[in-house]
């Protein structure tokens, strides 16, 4: 009898439907981007720009500020590799500022430029709030894999020192950010730098003597509330890594950020739309807003 039930449960589990992979970065690559509804630059370079998605009605509308990952590299697309997430956000009603920046390796990135970029694109939104019926109580800051580190690091940047080139006051202060696979510890991270992203990108990014200004594990922990999403599949930035910046954030004395843990996705299956995972992901994004 016990063989019996033995051999019943090890047919049950051949024979249960095997769960999706998670998504590779082919298929990631392959999601069609529509153009955006506008788009605004703050600076001279091509990557110096935002994409800007509007949805229907008067508003004033709540804003999710998308910042692309990539390695950091100008060897990946930029923030068109965001474009599919416009129109998935925008029919929710919500408001889409997907911003560019010159990353490590391109002409005026790495440090200050790539951090520089993300403050200016940030606070190019309170400029352009008005003109487009944007709401700044509501503005969620949504970053993914390297866009992650950034979105963290802008929203932290106020305790920068004043003798630091990236130190200015920010103009928008988001209600939460959202870290897709992000590295929060850059300096516990550092070591897996040169393997993903190539040699030189690390000491573009963060130079010697620069890891306290540019590490969002080194600096106050936002204002808002902090939510790392991870996917426990992900090969490229495990959930460790969301576990290190935790453990920096509360012994910094800072609020505890919350800890997400998507089982069966791998890093693209945050952005994708038609992977389980995104679903989680989007409602993280309309509860920091309160759009549901």
């Amino acid at each position: 009898m016990k063989r019996c039930a033995t051999l019943a449960l090890a047919l049950a589990l051949a024979l249960r439907p095997a769960a999706a992979d998670p998504v590779e970065l082919s298929a990631f690559r392959d999601l069609p981007r529509p153009e955006p509804t506008l788009q605004v630059a703050y600076g001279p370079a091509p990557s110096q720009a935002i994409d800007v998605f509007l949805p229907a009605g008067p508003g004033p509308h709540p804003v999710a500020v998308l910042i692309h990952g990539g390695c950091w590299s100008a060897a990946t697309a930029g923030r068109e590799q965001m474009r599919h997430l416009g129109p998935e956000l925008t029919r929710r009603g919500l408001a889409v500022w997907s911003i560019g920046y010159r990353r490590a390796n391109e002409a005026g990135g790495g440090y200050p430029g790539t951090y520089q970029d993300a403050g200016a694109a940030l606070d190019r939104l309170a400029a352009e709030a008005a003109l487009h019926r944007l709401d700044l109580a509501r503005v969620v800051l949504v970053g993914h894999s390297a866009g992650g580190h950034l979105a963290l690091w802008v929203a932290s940047r106020a305790s920068l020192p004043a003798g630091s080139p990236l130190h200015a006051p920010p103009l928008v202060v988001p209600r939460a950010v959202i870290s897709l696979g992000g590295v929060g510890d850059l300096a516990a991270f550092a070591r897996f730098v040169p393997l993903l992203c190539g040699p030189g990108i690390l000491e573009r990014l963060a130079p010697p003597d620069t890891l306290a200004e540019v590490s969002p594990a080194a600096l106050r922990p936002p204002a808002g509330a902090v939510v790392m999403v991870s996917g426990v599949l992900d090969r490229l930035v495990p959930p460790w890594v969301a576990h290190d910046y935790a453990r920096a954030a509360r012994g910094g004395s800072g609020s505890a950020p919350r800890l997400v843990e998507i089982p069966e996705a791998g890093h693209f299956d945050l952005v994708t739309p038609s992977a389980p995972a995104w679903a989680t992901v989007r409602g993280l994004i309309e509860a920091a807003l309160e759009t549901r």
